[in-house]
């Protein structure tokens, strides 16, 4: 597509897709502002893209929203339901972002002669040996680089992100300031979008799912008590297990095949090599040897030393050179350059 100044940008209705349409507006941009429904009834989508319409009027620019219900439920929540089956903690954003949010993003920026696609994350573009990639926020608190880890090469070519040089009590002010004052009081949206409450277990029962009792294992292979299904469990999971024990034991291995779950002391988590499938990594150059980078494995946990090394076109090893804990199957490894972000993988096991 040919280079223009128009630009799509997912507005959720919150404060971040919504100063970033006040922003690019002000830069001269052409914006055109796109909701998708991925769940909740019509009236629940109604209410919650009031904002992001009333926005747009403002602004004066357009406003689409696309029904994505019967997608999402295909595909981003029966890979939710199906991890947790597999004795495995799914990450959805990692999933959806590439495979539905950006892929729909790109389709109806083409559609809509937008060459550019924005969104509200704290994210930062920049140029390495003449290629865009993705850079860490400025601010480190609300960086989401960890989140979009599989966007392909033709989709960030085409990215803006206004916030990525801010901070978020910066973005709260500025909508105060261009009098937007309920917006900058706005909560930020916390936990899995499609699950009320964030309560994931109610959630698995709702869909039918029937975790069946198990035995809790302990040092060579000791039974010290009964859980209530796998699917209500995750590596690393201290509260919650109904043990009257006079330590703390975490969960450390889920056992699929035998119903168990492994519980250890928190020392005993530690794990210095990762294994990885379903792995992307938008540059390519990382492929031509092992590579020392830094690994996040969780949003919040700092990045660690790594080495990298590609076994297949499906699978690779992260060597740790400092061990984590609490290195969960199902989640997802993200690695980066410095703070430019260069690709991820979904972790199937660590040892």
């Amino acid at each position: 597509m040919e280079v223009n100044n128009r630009v799509l940008l997912g507005m959720s209705g919150g404060i971040d897709s919504s100063v970033a349409a006040v922003i690019l507006k002000e830069k001269g941009f052409e914006v055109v502002g796109i909701s998708f429904q991925f769940s909740g009834s019509d009236k629940q989508c109604d209410e919650s893209f009031r904002d992001a319409r009333e926005l747009a009027a403002k602004l004066k620019i357009p406003h689409i929203v696309v029904d994505l219900r019967d997608e999402f439920k295909n595909t981003i929540i029966k890979y939710f339901i199906e991890e947790y089956l597999q004795g495995r903690t799914p990450f959805p954003c990692a999933y959806c972002n590439p495979r539905l949010k950006f892929h729909y993003l790109e389709k109806y920026a083409n559609e809509h002669n937008c060459y550019y696609i924005s969104t509200g994350h704290y994210v930062k573009t920049g140029i390495h040996k003449g290629e865009k990639y993705l850079f860490a926020g400025d601010d480190p608190d609300k960086d989401q680089t960890f989140f979009l880890w599989g966007l392909k090469r033709e989709v960030v070519d085409r990215l803006l992100f206004p916030l990525g040089e801010s901070i978020k009590t910066e973005i709260r002010n500025l909508a105060s300031e261009k009098g937007f004052k309920s917006l900058s009081e706005k909560k930020d949206s916390l936990g899995i979008c499609f699950i009320e409450g964030n309560n994931y277990r109610k959630f698995l029962e709702e869909n039918g799912i029937q975790s069946t009792p198990g035995n809790f294992i302990y040092h060579n292979n000791e039974i010290i008590g009964r859980h209530k299904g796998i699917s209500n469990y995750t590596i690393g999971q201290r509260r919650g297990l109904g043990l009257n024990l006079n330590f703390p034991v975490f969960v450390a291995e889920i056992r699929l095949d035998t119903n168990e779950i492994v519980l250890a002391k928190y020392e005993d988590l530690y794990r210095n090599k990762i294994f990885l499938s379903n792995y992307y990594f938008i540059d390519k150059e990382i492929f031509n040897e092992s590579v020392d980078l830094t690994v996040k494995v969780r949003y919040r946990l700092q990045e660690t030393p790594c080495r990298l090394h590609i076994l297949d076109e499906a699978r690779a090893e992260v060597e740790l050179l400092q061990p984590e804990a609490m290195i969960s199957p199902g989640q997802t490894a993200v690695f980066y350059d410095g703070d430019r972000l260069v690709g991820g993988g979904f972790i199937e096991s660590a040892e």
